[in-house]
């Protein structure tokens, strides 16, 4: 149907109106609508018709005037409510109408709805027939749902002309749509625009109590589910307490566990289910501190049932966090672990009757195997060098044979030593100043007689201004000499084994070793593999089957104990390369750790030197009476950093003024005295340093460690030319 009517359309639009919402229930909500993607159930939930009846209706009859609901595209849902009379006429005319639902022409399409909620405003429309009416968008946050319009009145007296055409055009009579239309009041502007801010206020306070509903019925129904699943668990206890410790729910499975029921528990502050000793410890109050701190706090321990019975229990504390970020509770899982405990404990008691039977074994190796071999490595020696007389060419041979499996058997049962003091944590490593350039050269003369037997030459290659490493020198002597004679016992005759050293790449304050033979290399499955315990790599070689195969995995662990890591690098037929990595002997990680603020604030650092003349077999006990005249908290005593002898020096660091260390020297002095005057002289001198003021306490340790270092290089080169 089309209107043929020349009248003038009267449209124009408000502009968007801000209405101010107060609630933070409804701030939240729209915030909410703004991240929730809405699916069209819930669309469908938040525009129910039976839901806005009500509303509308009551908005239509208090206003006198028609309202309804219409989706996006300005299509009505539902039904209008309160029709007025002039449209009813004509709609009833016209009972297949196309056009703007509140609208009796359509020369022109009706934008209100559109402009509605492209402005996020009211929009108001006038037709061809002098029907006006406004359009009210429906938004949760920045999504649009739909919009209510209200209207179908005159805002000015009607005129005869206009409503002919809609007459004609409609198929009804002219004098009786007239008359309806005069009987229909006008409406002013100023009291639509008023009743179109009602609307829109309505329509969204509506909505937004429509949505919180709708989440609130949901929640409770997830709620539910999960109340059912908590429920549900019985070998575990589940609640939750409040930030100050006080149970704010219950689970049946905490029932169980603890004999609490929720009517009683709930309100009472969780520390009822710690021991007395945890409760003076302030151990429940530490637990929810340190689940704040990290998020979440897993620990095992006992806890008291409501019949004080105690069960061993394993613990997680969770963190819930409010969108602001302080914690509005915690979330607490209780499973009884008690029976697993029993088998742990039991396991324990075990392996600690399996470490005294190995100390056992270590005992009756030590006497029963070494004392025979020494007597046979001894006696053997004795006839090999000509001291029961001359050997023919054959017993030679024969002896010579006889002491290399002597020799073979000493280091298994060495090897079965370590081993036994690796299981039981016993095997004793020390680090200490060590100079890889003599380390190095000592291991290579100790290993030249076994090369020298199949033609093999050792070769060294590090550098003269080589740092020193960080280090026990008894064990890394027992690495290295164990790669070495791996790779001479895989090498054919005439190869060559060699040793280097250098800062390691991919961190410089560790040195790294490598120990590289032209043997006959070991395939890469097998390299995966050498360092596990009893580990034999498959060969043809005879020397291959020589040995228990614990060399490499004693080594591991040695060098792990180091602080380093090892490992091999090989390619089948052309040799291997065992690496190994160990620190860089650094002063300043020894004493790093007394630079704390309360002493950088003191203001000094004193280097304190003890050059002692000893005599032999004296340096434990020297070092032990130095520790006691220290403050372990302010002072260190440095490791051995000269073995220049007979003369000693002792190095300690104090954060201390002069006065401070001439007390520390005296005090030195006569407990050296006290000691034996006759076995040991000391000179002790000291050297105070000023800490800068100022400075951050990286940029003072920085600082400080420098002229420490400084210091101690200039004692040291002193002493030397003194010598």
């Amino acid at each position: 149907m089309r209107a043929q009517g020349r009248g003038r359309t009267d449209s124009f639009e408000l502009p968007p109106l801000a209405i101010p919402i107060t609630s933070s229930i409804e701030n939240s909500l729209a915030d909410k609508g703004d991240a929730v993607d809405l699916s069209p159930r819930l669309r469908a939930d938040l525009l129910d018709l039976d839901a806005w009846g009500e509303i509308l209706t009551t908005y239509g009859r208090t206003m006198r005037a028609a309202v309804a609901l219409t989706d996006t595209d300005g299509h009505v849902l539902g039904k209008c409510h309160n029709a007025q009379p002039v449209w009813t006429l004509v709609h009833d005319a016209a009972p297949n109408w196309t056009g703007c639902p509140f609208c009796i022409n359509t020369d022109q399409p009706c934008t209100a709805v559109a402009r509605a909620l492209r402005v996020g405003g009211v929009a108001m429309s006038h037709d061809q027939a002098g029907l006006t009416h406004i359009a009210v968008p429906l938004l949760l946050g920045k999504q649009c749902l739909g919009a209510i319009i209200a209207g179908q009145v005159f805002c000015r007296y009607p005129e005869p002309l206009p409503l002919q055409h809609v007459a004609k055009e409609c198929g009804i009579s002219a004098q009786t749509l007239w008359h309806v239309a005069r009987m229909q009041r006008p409406v002013s502007i100023s009291v639509l625009q008023a009743s179109g801010d009602l609307l829109f206020a309505l329509g969204h306070a509506f909505l937004q109590q429509r949505y919180g509903a709708i989440l609130e019925a949901k929640l409770a129904q997830a709620n539910g589910h999960f109340r059912l699943l908590v429920d549900g668990v019985r070998d575990h206890a589940l609640f939750t307490v409040d930030p100050t410790g006080r149970v704010t729910s219950w689970s049946v499975g905490a029932d169980r566990m603890f004999g609490h029921s929720e009517a009683n528990i709930v309100g009472q502050n969780f520390s009822c289910m710690f021991t007395s000793e945890d409760i003076q410890n302030h151990v429940p109050e530490k637990q929810l501190i340190e689940a704040v701190r990290v998020g979440r706090l897993e620990d095992e321990g006992w806890r008291i049932r409501a019949n004080h019975e105690k069960f061993w229990a394993h613990v997680n504390i969770a963190a819930l966090l409010a969108n602001s970020g302080p914690s509005c509770g915690f979330a607490v899982i209780v499973q009884d672990v008690t029976e697993r405990r029993k088998i742990v404990v039991v396991l324990e008691e075990a392996r600690q009757e399996r470490s005294r039977l190995q100390e056992e074994l270590l005992s009756h190796v030590s006497h029963e195997l070494r004392t025979p071999l020494t007597a046979v490595y001894l006696f053997t020696t004795n006839v090999l060098d000509g001291l029961l007389g001359d050997l023919t060419p054959a017993q030679h041979e024969h002896l010579t044979l006889a002491l290399d499996n002597v020799k073979q058997l000493q280091t298994m049962v060495n090897d079965l030593l370590d081993i036994t003091r690796v299981e039981t944590h016993k095997l004793a490593v020390e680090p200490q100043h060590v100079n890889l350039i003599q380390l190095i050269a000592d291991v290579l003369i100790t290993c030249r007689a076994n090369a020298a037997s199949k033609h093999i030459s050792l070769r060294s290659d590090v550098a003269h201004d080589f740092p020193f490493a960080w280090a026990d020198p008894a064990r890394l002597r027992q690495v290295l000499i164990n790669l070495i004679d791996n790779g001479i016992k895989f090498t054919p005759e005439c190869g060559s084994i060699t040793v280097n050293s250098r800062l390691f790449a991919e961190d410089d304050s560790f040195l790294c070793i490598s120990v590289s033979d032209t043997g006959c290399g070991i395939s890469p499955e097998n390299c995966a593999m050498v360092f596990e315990r009893l580990a034999q790599v498959t060969s043809t070689a005879q020397a291959s089957r020589c040995g228990l195969g614990l060399g490499l995995f004693i080594s591991r662990d040695l060098v792990l104990r180091q602080g380093g890591k090892i490992w091999v690098e090989s390619d089948l037929g052309h040799g291997s390369t065992f690496y190994l990595t160990l620190p860089v002997f650094s002063l300043a990680r020894l004493y790093s750790h007394i630079f704390t603020v309360p002493n950088l604030e003191a203001g000094f650092v004193t280097l304190i030197a003890v050059d002692v003349v000893w005599a032999h077999g004296v340096v434990p006990e020297i070092r032990m009476i130095l520790e006691r005249c220290i403050h372990l908290g302010q002072d260190v005593l440095l490791p051995s950093v000269s073995d220049a002898e007979p003369v000693g020096t002792f190095l300690i660091i104090a954060c201390t003024d002069a006065n401070g260390s001439a007390v520390i020297a005296s005090r030195i002095s006569r407990e050296l005295q006290d000691f034996n005057a006759s076995k040991v002289k000391p000179s002790i001198s000291s050297t105070t340093l000023l800490v800068g003021a100022g400075q951050s306490r990286d940029e003072q340790i920085g600082a400080v460690t420098a002229q420490v270092d400084r210091l101690v290089q200039a004692h040291l080169v002193g002493k030397q030319k003194v010598n």
